[in-house]
């Protein structure tokens, strides 16, 4: 039951609130002292004492323990869902995926790769928040040289001092070992799993409910006597949005031109691979000839590497974002089929015969027997 005055929760057997002094005029002891006070004022203490019964309380959980009677507006500040950070870093990962694709122009496994590459980093930046701030330290604390290394000791260990084992030879190995261990039972989690697996426990226990600190750490007890939670989603979105500017400006740096030449071979590579398949296969028909029976020299000419693909799929370079086009040569002698292959993207040539180096070289001669898929 709550007082019907200040809404703080009592207990039946109680004659008055220990907060505000209110009588519990259901307490038999108290029924003599209904006569002091008017029919009118009775009823509205009635009243009051059935709201506040049948109104939710406002409450907050910290550590296993719940706080009750907490303003509203203090439960909004103060209550955390680490797991809200993942779906900023999902939005913004996409964010992300469009800007490479649209924007810079690369290729879509290019900016695929880019984004999951982003997501996975930022994910387990977002995982070590989340650990340091339920034990208790604030989130930006893992970007503070020795101060990080300070706090994790003493999240796992009881005592930040012991972070400087780290400087000790073959002592910090197995201080490390031991830390990772503790980091799990400190948690209610496995330490052997935590030691071994740790790309599978820390984002358990980073966003697992279940996963309440347990340790004897100086900082998480002035933190759990607060009675407050620190809020994830400030330093998340803090994280999130700073690695998104760090890699969207060196993407623009030439740090970036062997990454996506790189992708442009491999897209290239994709090509002729598919191509090479499908005439195996007996894809192709050819304006003379048979390709799969008969001896000669054929060529497969694409202006648009996509339209070598059964399904749509959109492939251009990664160093300007135009289409490639050019061809696969296919020489057959007897049962053998030796392949040949010249792309370009207007601007880089990708070729496997030492003859094309130049973009106006990747022609079909005249007069060549072409071939189409069927």
């Amino acid at each position: 039951m709550f007082c019907p005055r200040c809404g703080a929760e009592m207990k039946p057997e109680q004659r008055y609130c220990m907060k505000c002094g209110a009588l519990n005029y259901e307490h038999p002891d108290n029924q003599k002292m209904k006569q002091y006070i008017t029919d009118d004022e009775l009823e509205k203490a009635k009243e009051n004492y059935l709201k506040t019964t049948e109104e939710e309380k406002d409450t907050i959980e910290i550590a296993g323990k719940v706080y009750s009677n907490v303003p509203k507006e203090e439960k909004e500040s103060t209550y955390v869902d680490t797991r809200a950070t993942i779906g900023l870093l999902s939005l913004i990962t996409i964010v992300l995926l469009l800007v490479c694709y649209f924007y810079f122009p690369f290729s879509i496994v290019m900016s695929f790769l880019i984004a999951v590459f982003f997501f996975i980093i930022t994910f387990y930046v977002l995982v070590s928040i989340s650990i340091y701030m339920k034990g208790g330290y604030s989130g930006f604390t893992p970007l503070i040289p020795f101060y990080g290394q300070y706090a994790f000791s003493d999240i796992t260990l009881g005592n930040g001092w012991l972070f400087l084992l780290l400087f000790v030879p073959v002592v910090n190995v197995v201080y490390l070992c031991y830390a990772s261990y503790q980091l799990g039972k400190v948690f209610g989690k496995g330490g052997w799993l935590t030691l071994f697996f740790p790309f599978i426990m820390l984002p358990i226990i980073a966003y697992s409910d279940e996963a309440i600190y347990q340790g004897k750490g100086k900082k998480y007890e002035r933190y759990v006597e607060k009675g407050k939670r620190r809020n994830t989603k400030i330093p998340g979105f803090v994280y999130c949005v700073a690695a998104f500017v760090l890699l969207f400006f060196l993407l623009q740096t030439p740090l970036v031109d062997p990454v996506a030449k790189m992708f442009l071979e491999k897209d290239v590579e994709y090509v002729f691979d598919t191509v090479k398949k499908d005439v195996e296969d007996g894809f192709y028909t050819c304006s003379q000839g048979e390709l799969n029976s008969v001896d000669g020299v054929y060529y497969i000419p694409f202006d648009n590497a996509t339209d070598v693909f059964m399904i749509p799929f959109p492939v251009r370079s990664s160093m300007n974002g135009e289409e490639i086009r050019g061809y696969v040569r296919v020489v057959r002698s007897g049962t053998t089929h030796t392949y040949f292959y010249a792309m370009t993207d207007g601007e880089y040539v990708i070729s496997t015969d030492q003859n094309i180096t130049e973009v106006g070289d990747v022609i079909v001669p005249s007069g060549a027997i072409t071939c189409k898929k069927s």
